[in-house]
Parts: structure tokens; sequence; C-alpha cells
């Protein structure tokens, strides 16, 4: 019985060691670089599949998500507008969001994918072909 009991025992920690890093991975993240575009700003990763995400940045494995962006409020406009962006992520590509505004003098945006780029780290961890 005792063991039965150790090797579950190992067999759940074992488990929970293995990580988001395990199998090929994406991330979702916000695009820092300064655009020659008056129209594109920078947005805020708010959620990714209903998890909120702290730091701007969510590795999720390869896939349909729904990530929620956020544009702060910015002069002239005192609250905060929120969108969904579906988005299909491919394994090893990093994902660079932005906000793309119809005027600077409306609240209204559309979420974009400003680029992508692919993740060498993970491309040679599971040695997947650079698609050209």
């Amino acid at each position: 019985m005792k063991r039965n009991f150790l090797l579950a025992s190992l067999l759940a920690a074992t488990a929970a060691v293995a990580g988001q890093y395990d199998e090929p991975w994406s991330i979702i993240t916000v695009d820092t670089l300064k655009s020659t575009d008056p129209n594109l700003r920078k947005v805020i990763v708010n959620r990714v599949d209903d998890f909120t995400v702290t730091d701007n940045r969510a590795v999720v494995g390869p896939g349909p998500h729904k990530v929620v962006l956020d544009l702060p409020p910015r002069r002239g406009f005192h609250q905060a507008t929120q969108y969904e962006l579906p988005l299909e992520t491919k394994p090893c590509t990093r994902y660079y969001v932005a906000a793309r505004l119809d005027s600077p003098a409306l609240q209204t945006w559309t979420p974009v994918v400003r680029s992508e780029e692919r993740i060498g780290e993970c491309e040679a961890k599971f040695k997947l072909a650079r698609a050209r």
C-alpha cells in the first residue's frame, strides 16, 4: 500500500513539474516600438482565454485564442476601451499586438497584430523547420 502511495505521489510531482515550455509555444505581447503611423497606439494585454495577464505578455500553446486588449485613456478621453482579438497562433511565433485608431479624434479602434517573429529558442528545442 505504501509503495502505491509513493508511486502515485511521484507521478503527481512529475506532472506538476511539466510546464508551458515543454511543448512548442507562442507568445502574445505588446508592441513597444514607436510608429510613424499616428493612428497606431500601444495597448495593454488584459486577458488571454479568460486568464488575466499581469505583465503584458502571455505564453500560450499554438491554436485559437481570445485576446482581450485595452487602449488606455489618452488626451481628450477619460475612459479606457476594450476589444477582443481572435488570434490563431502558430508554434514558436511571437505576436506583437497594437491598436489602430479609426481617427485620432474618435474613441473607436481596431486591435491588430502589428508584426510577428519566429522564436529561435523554441524552434531549436523542438527542431521545427523555419517557414520561408
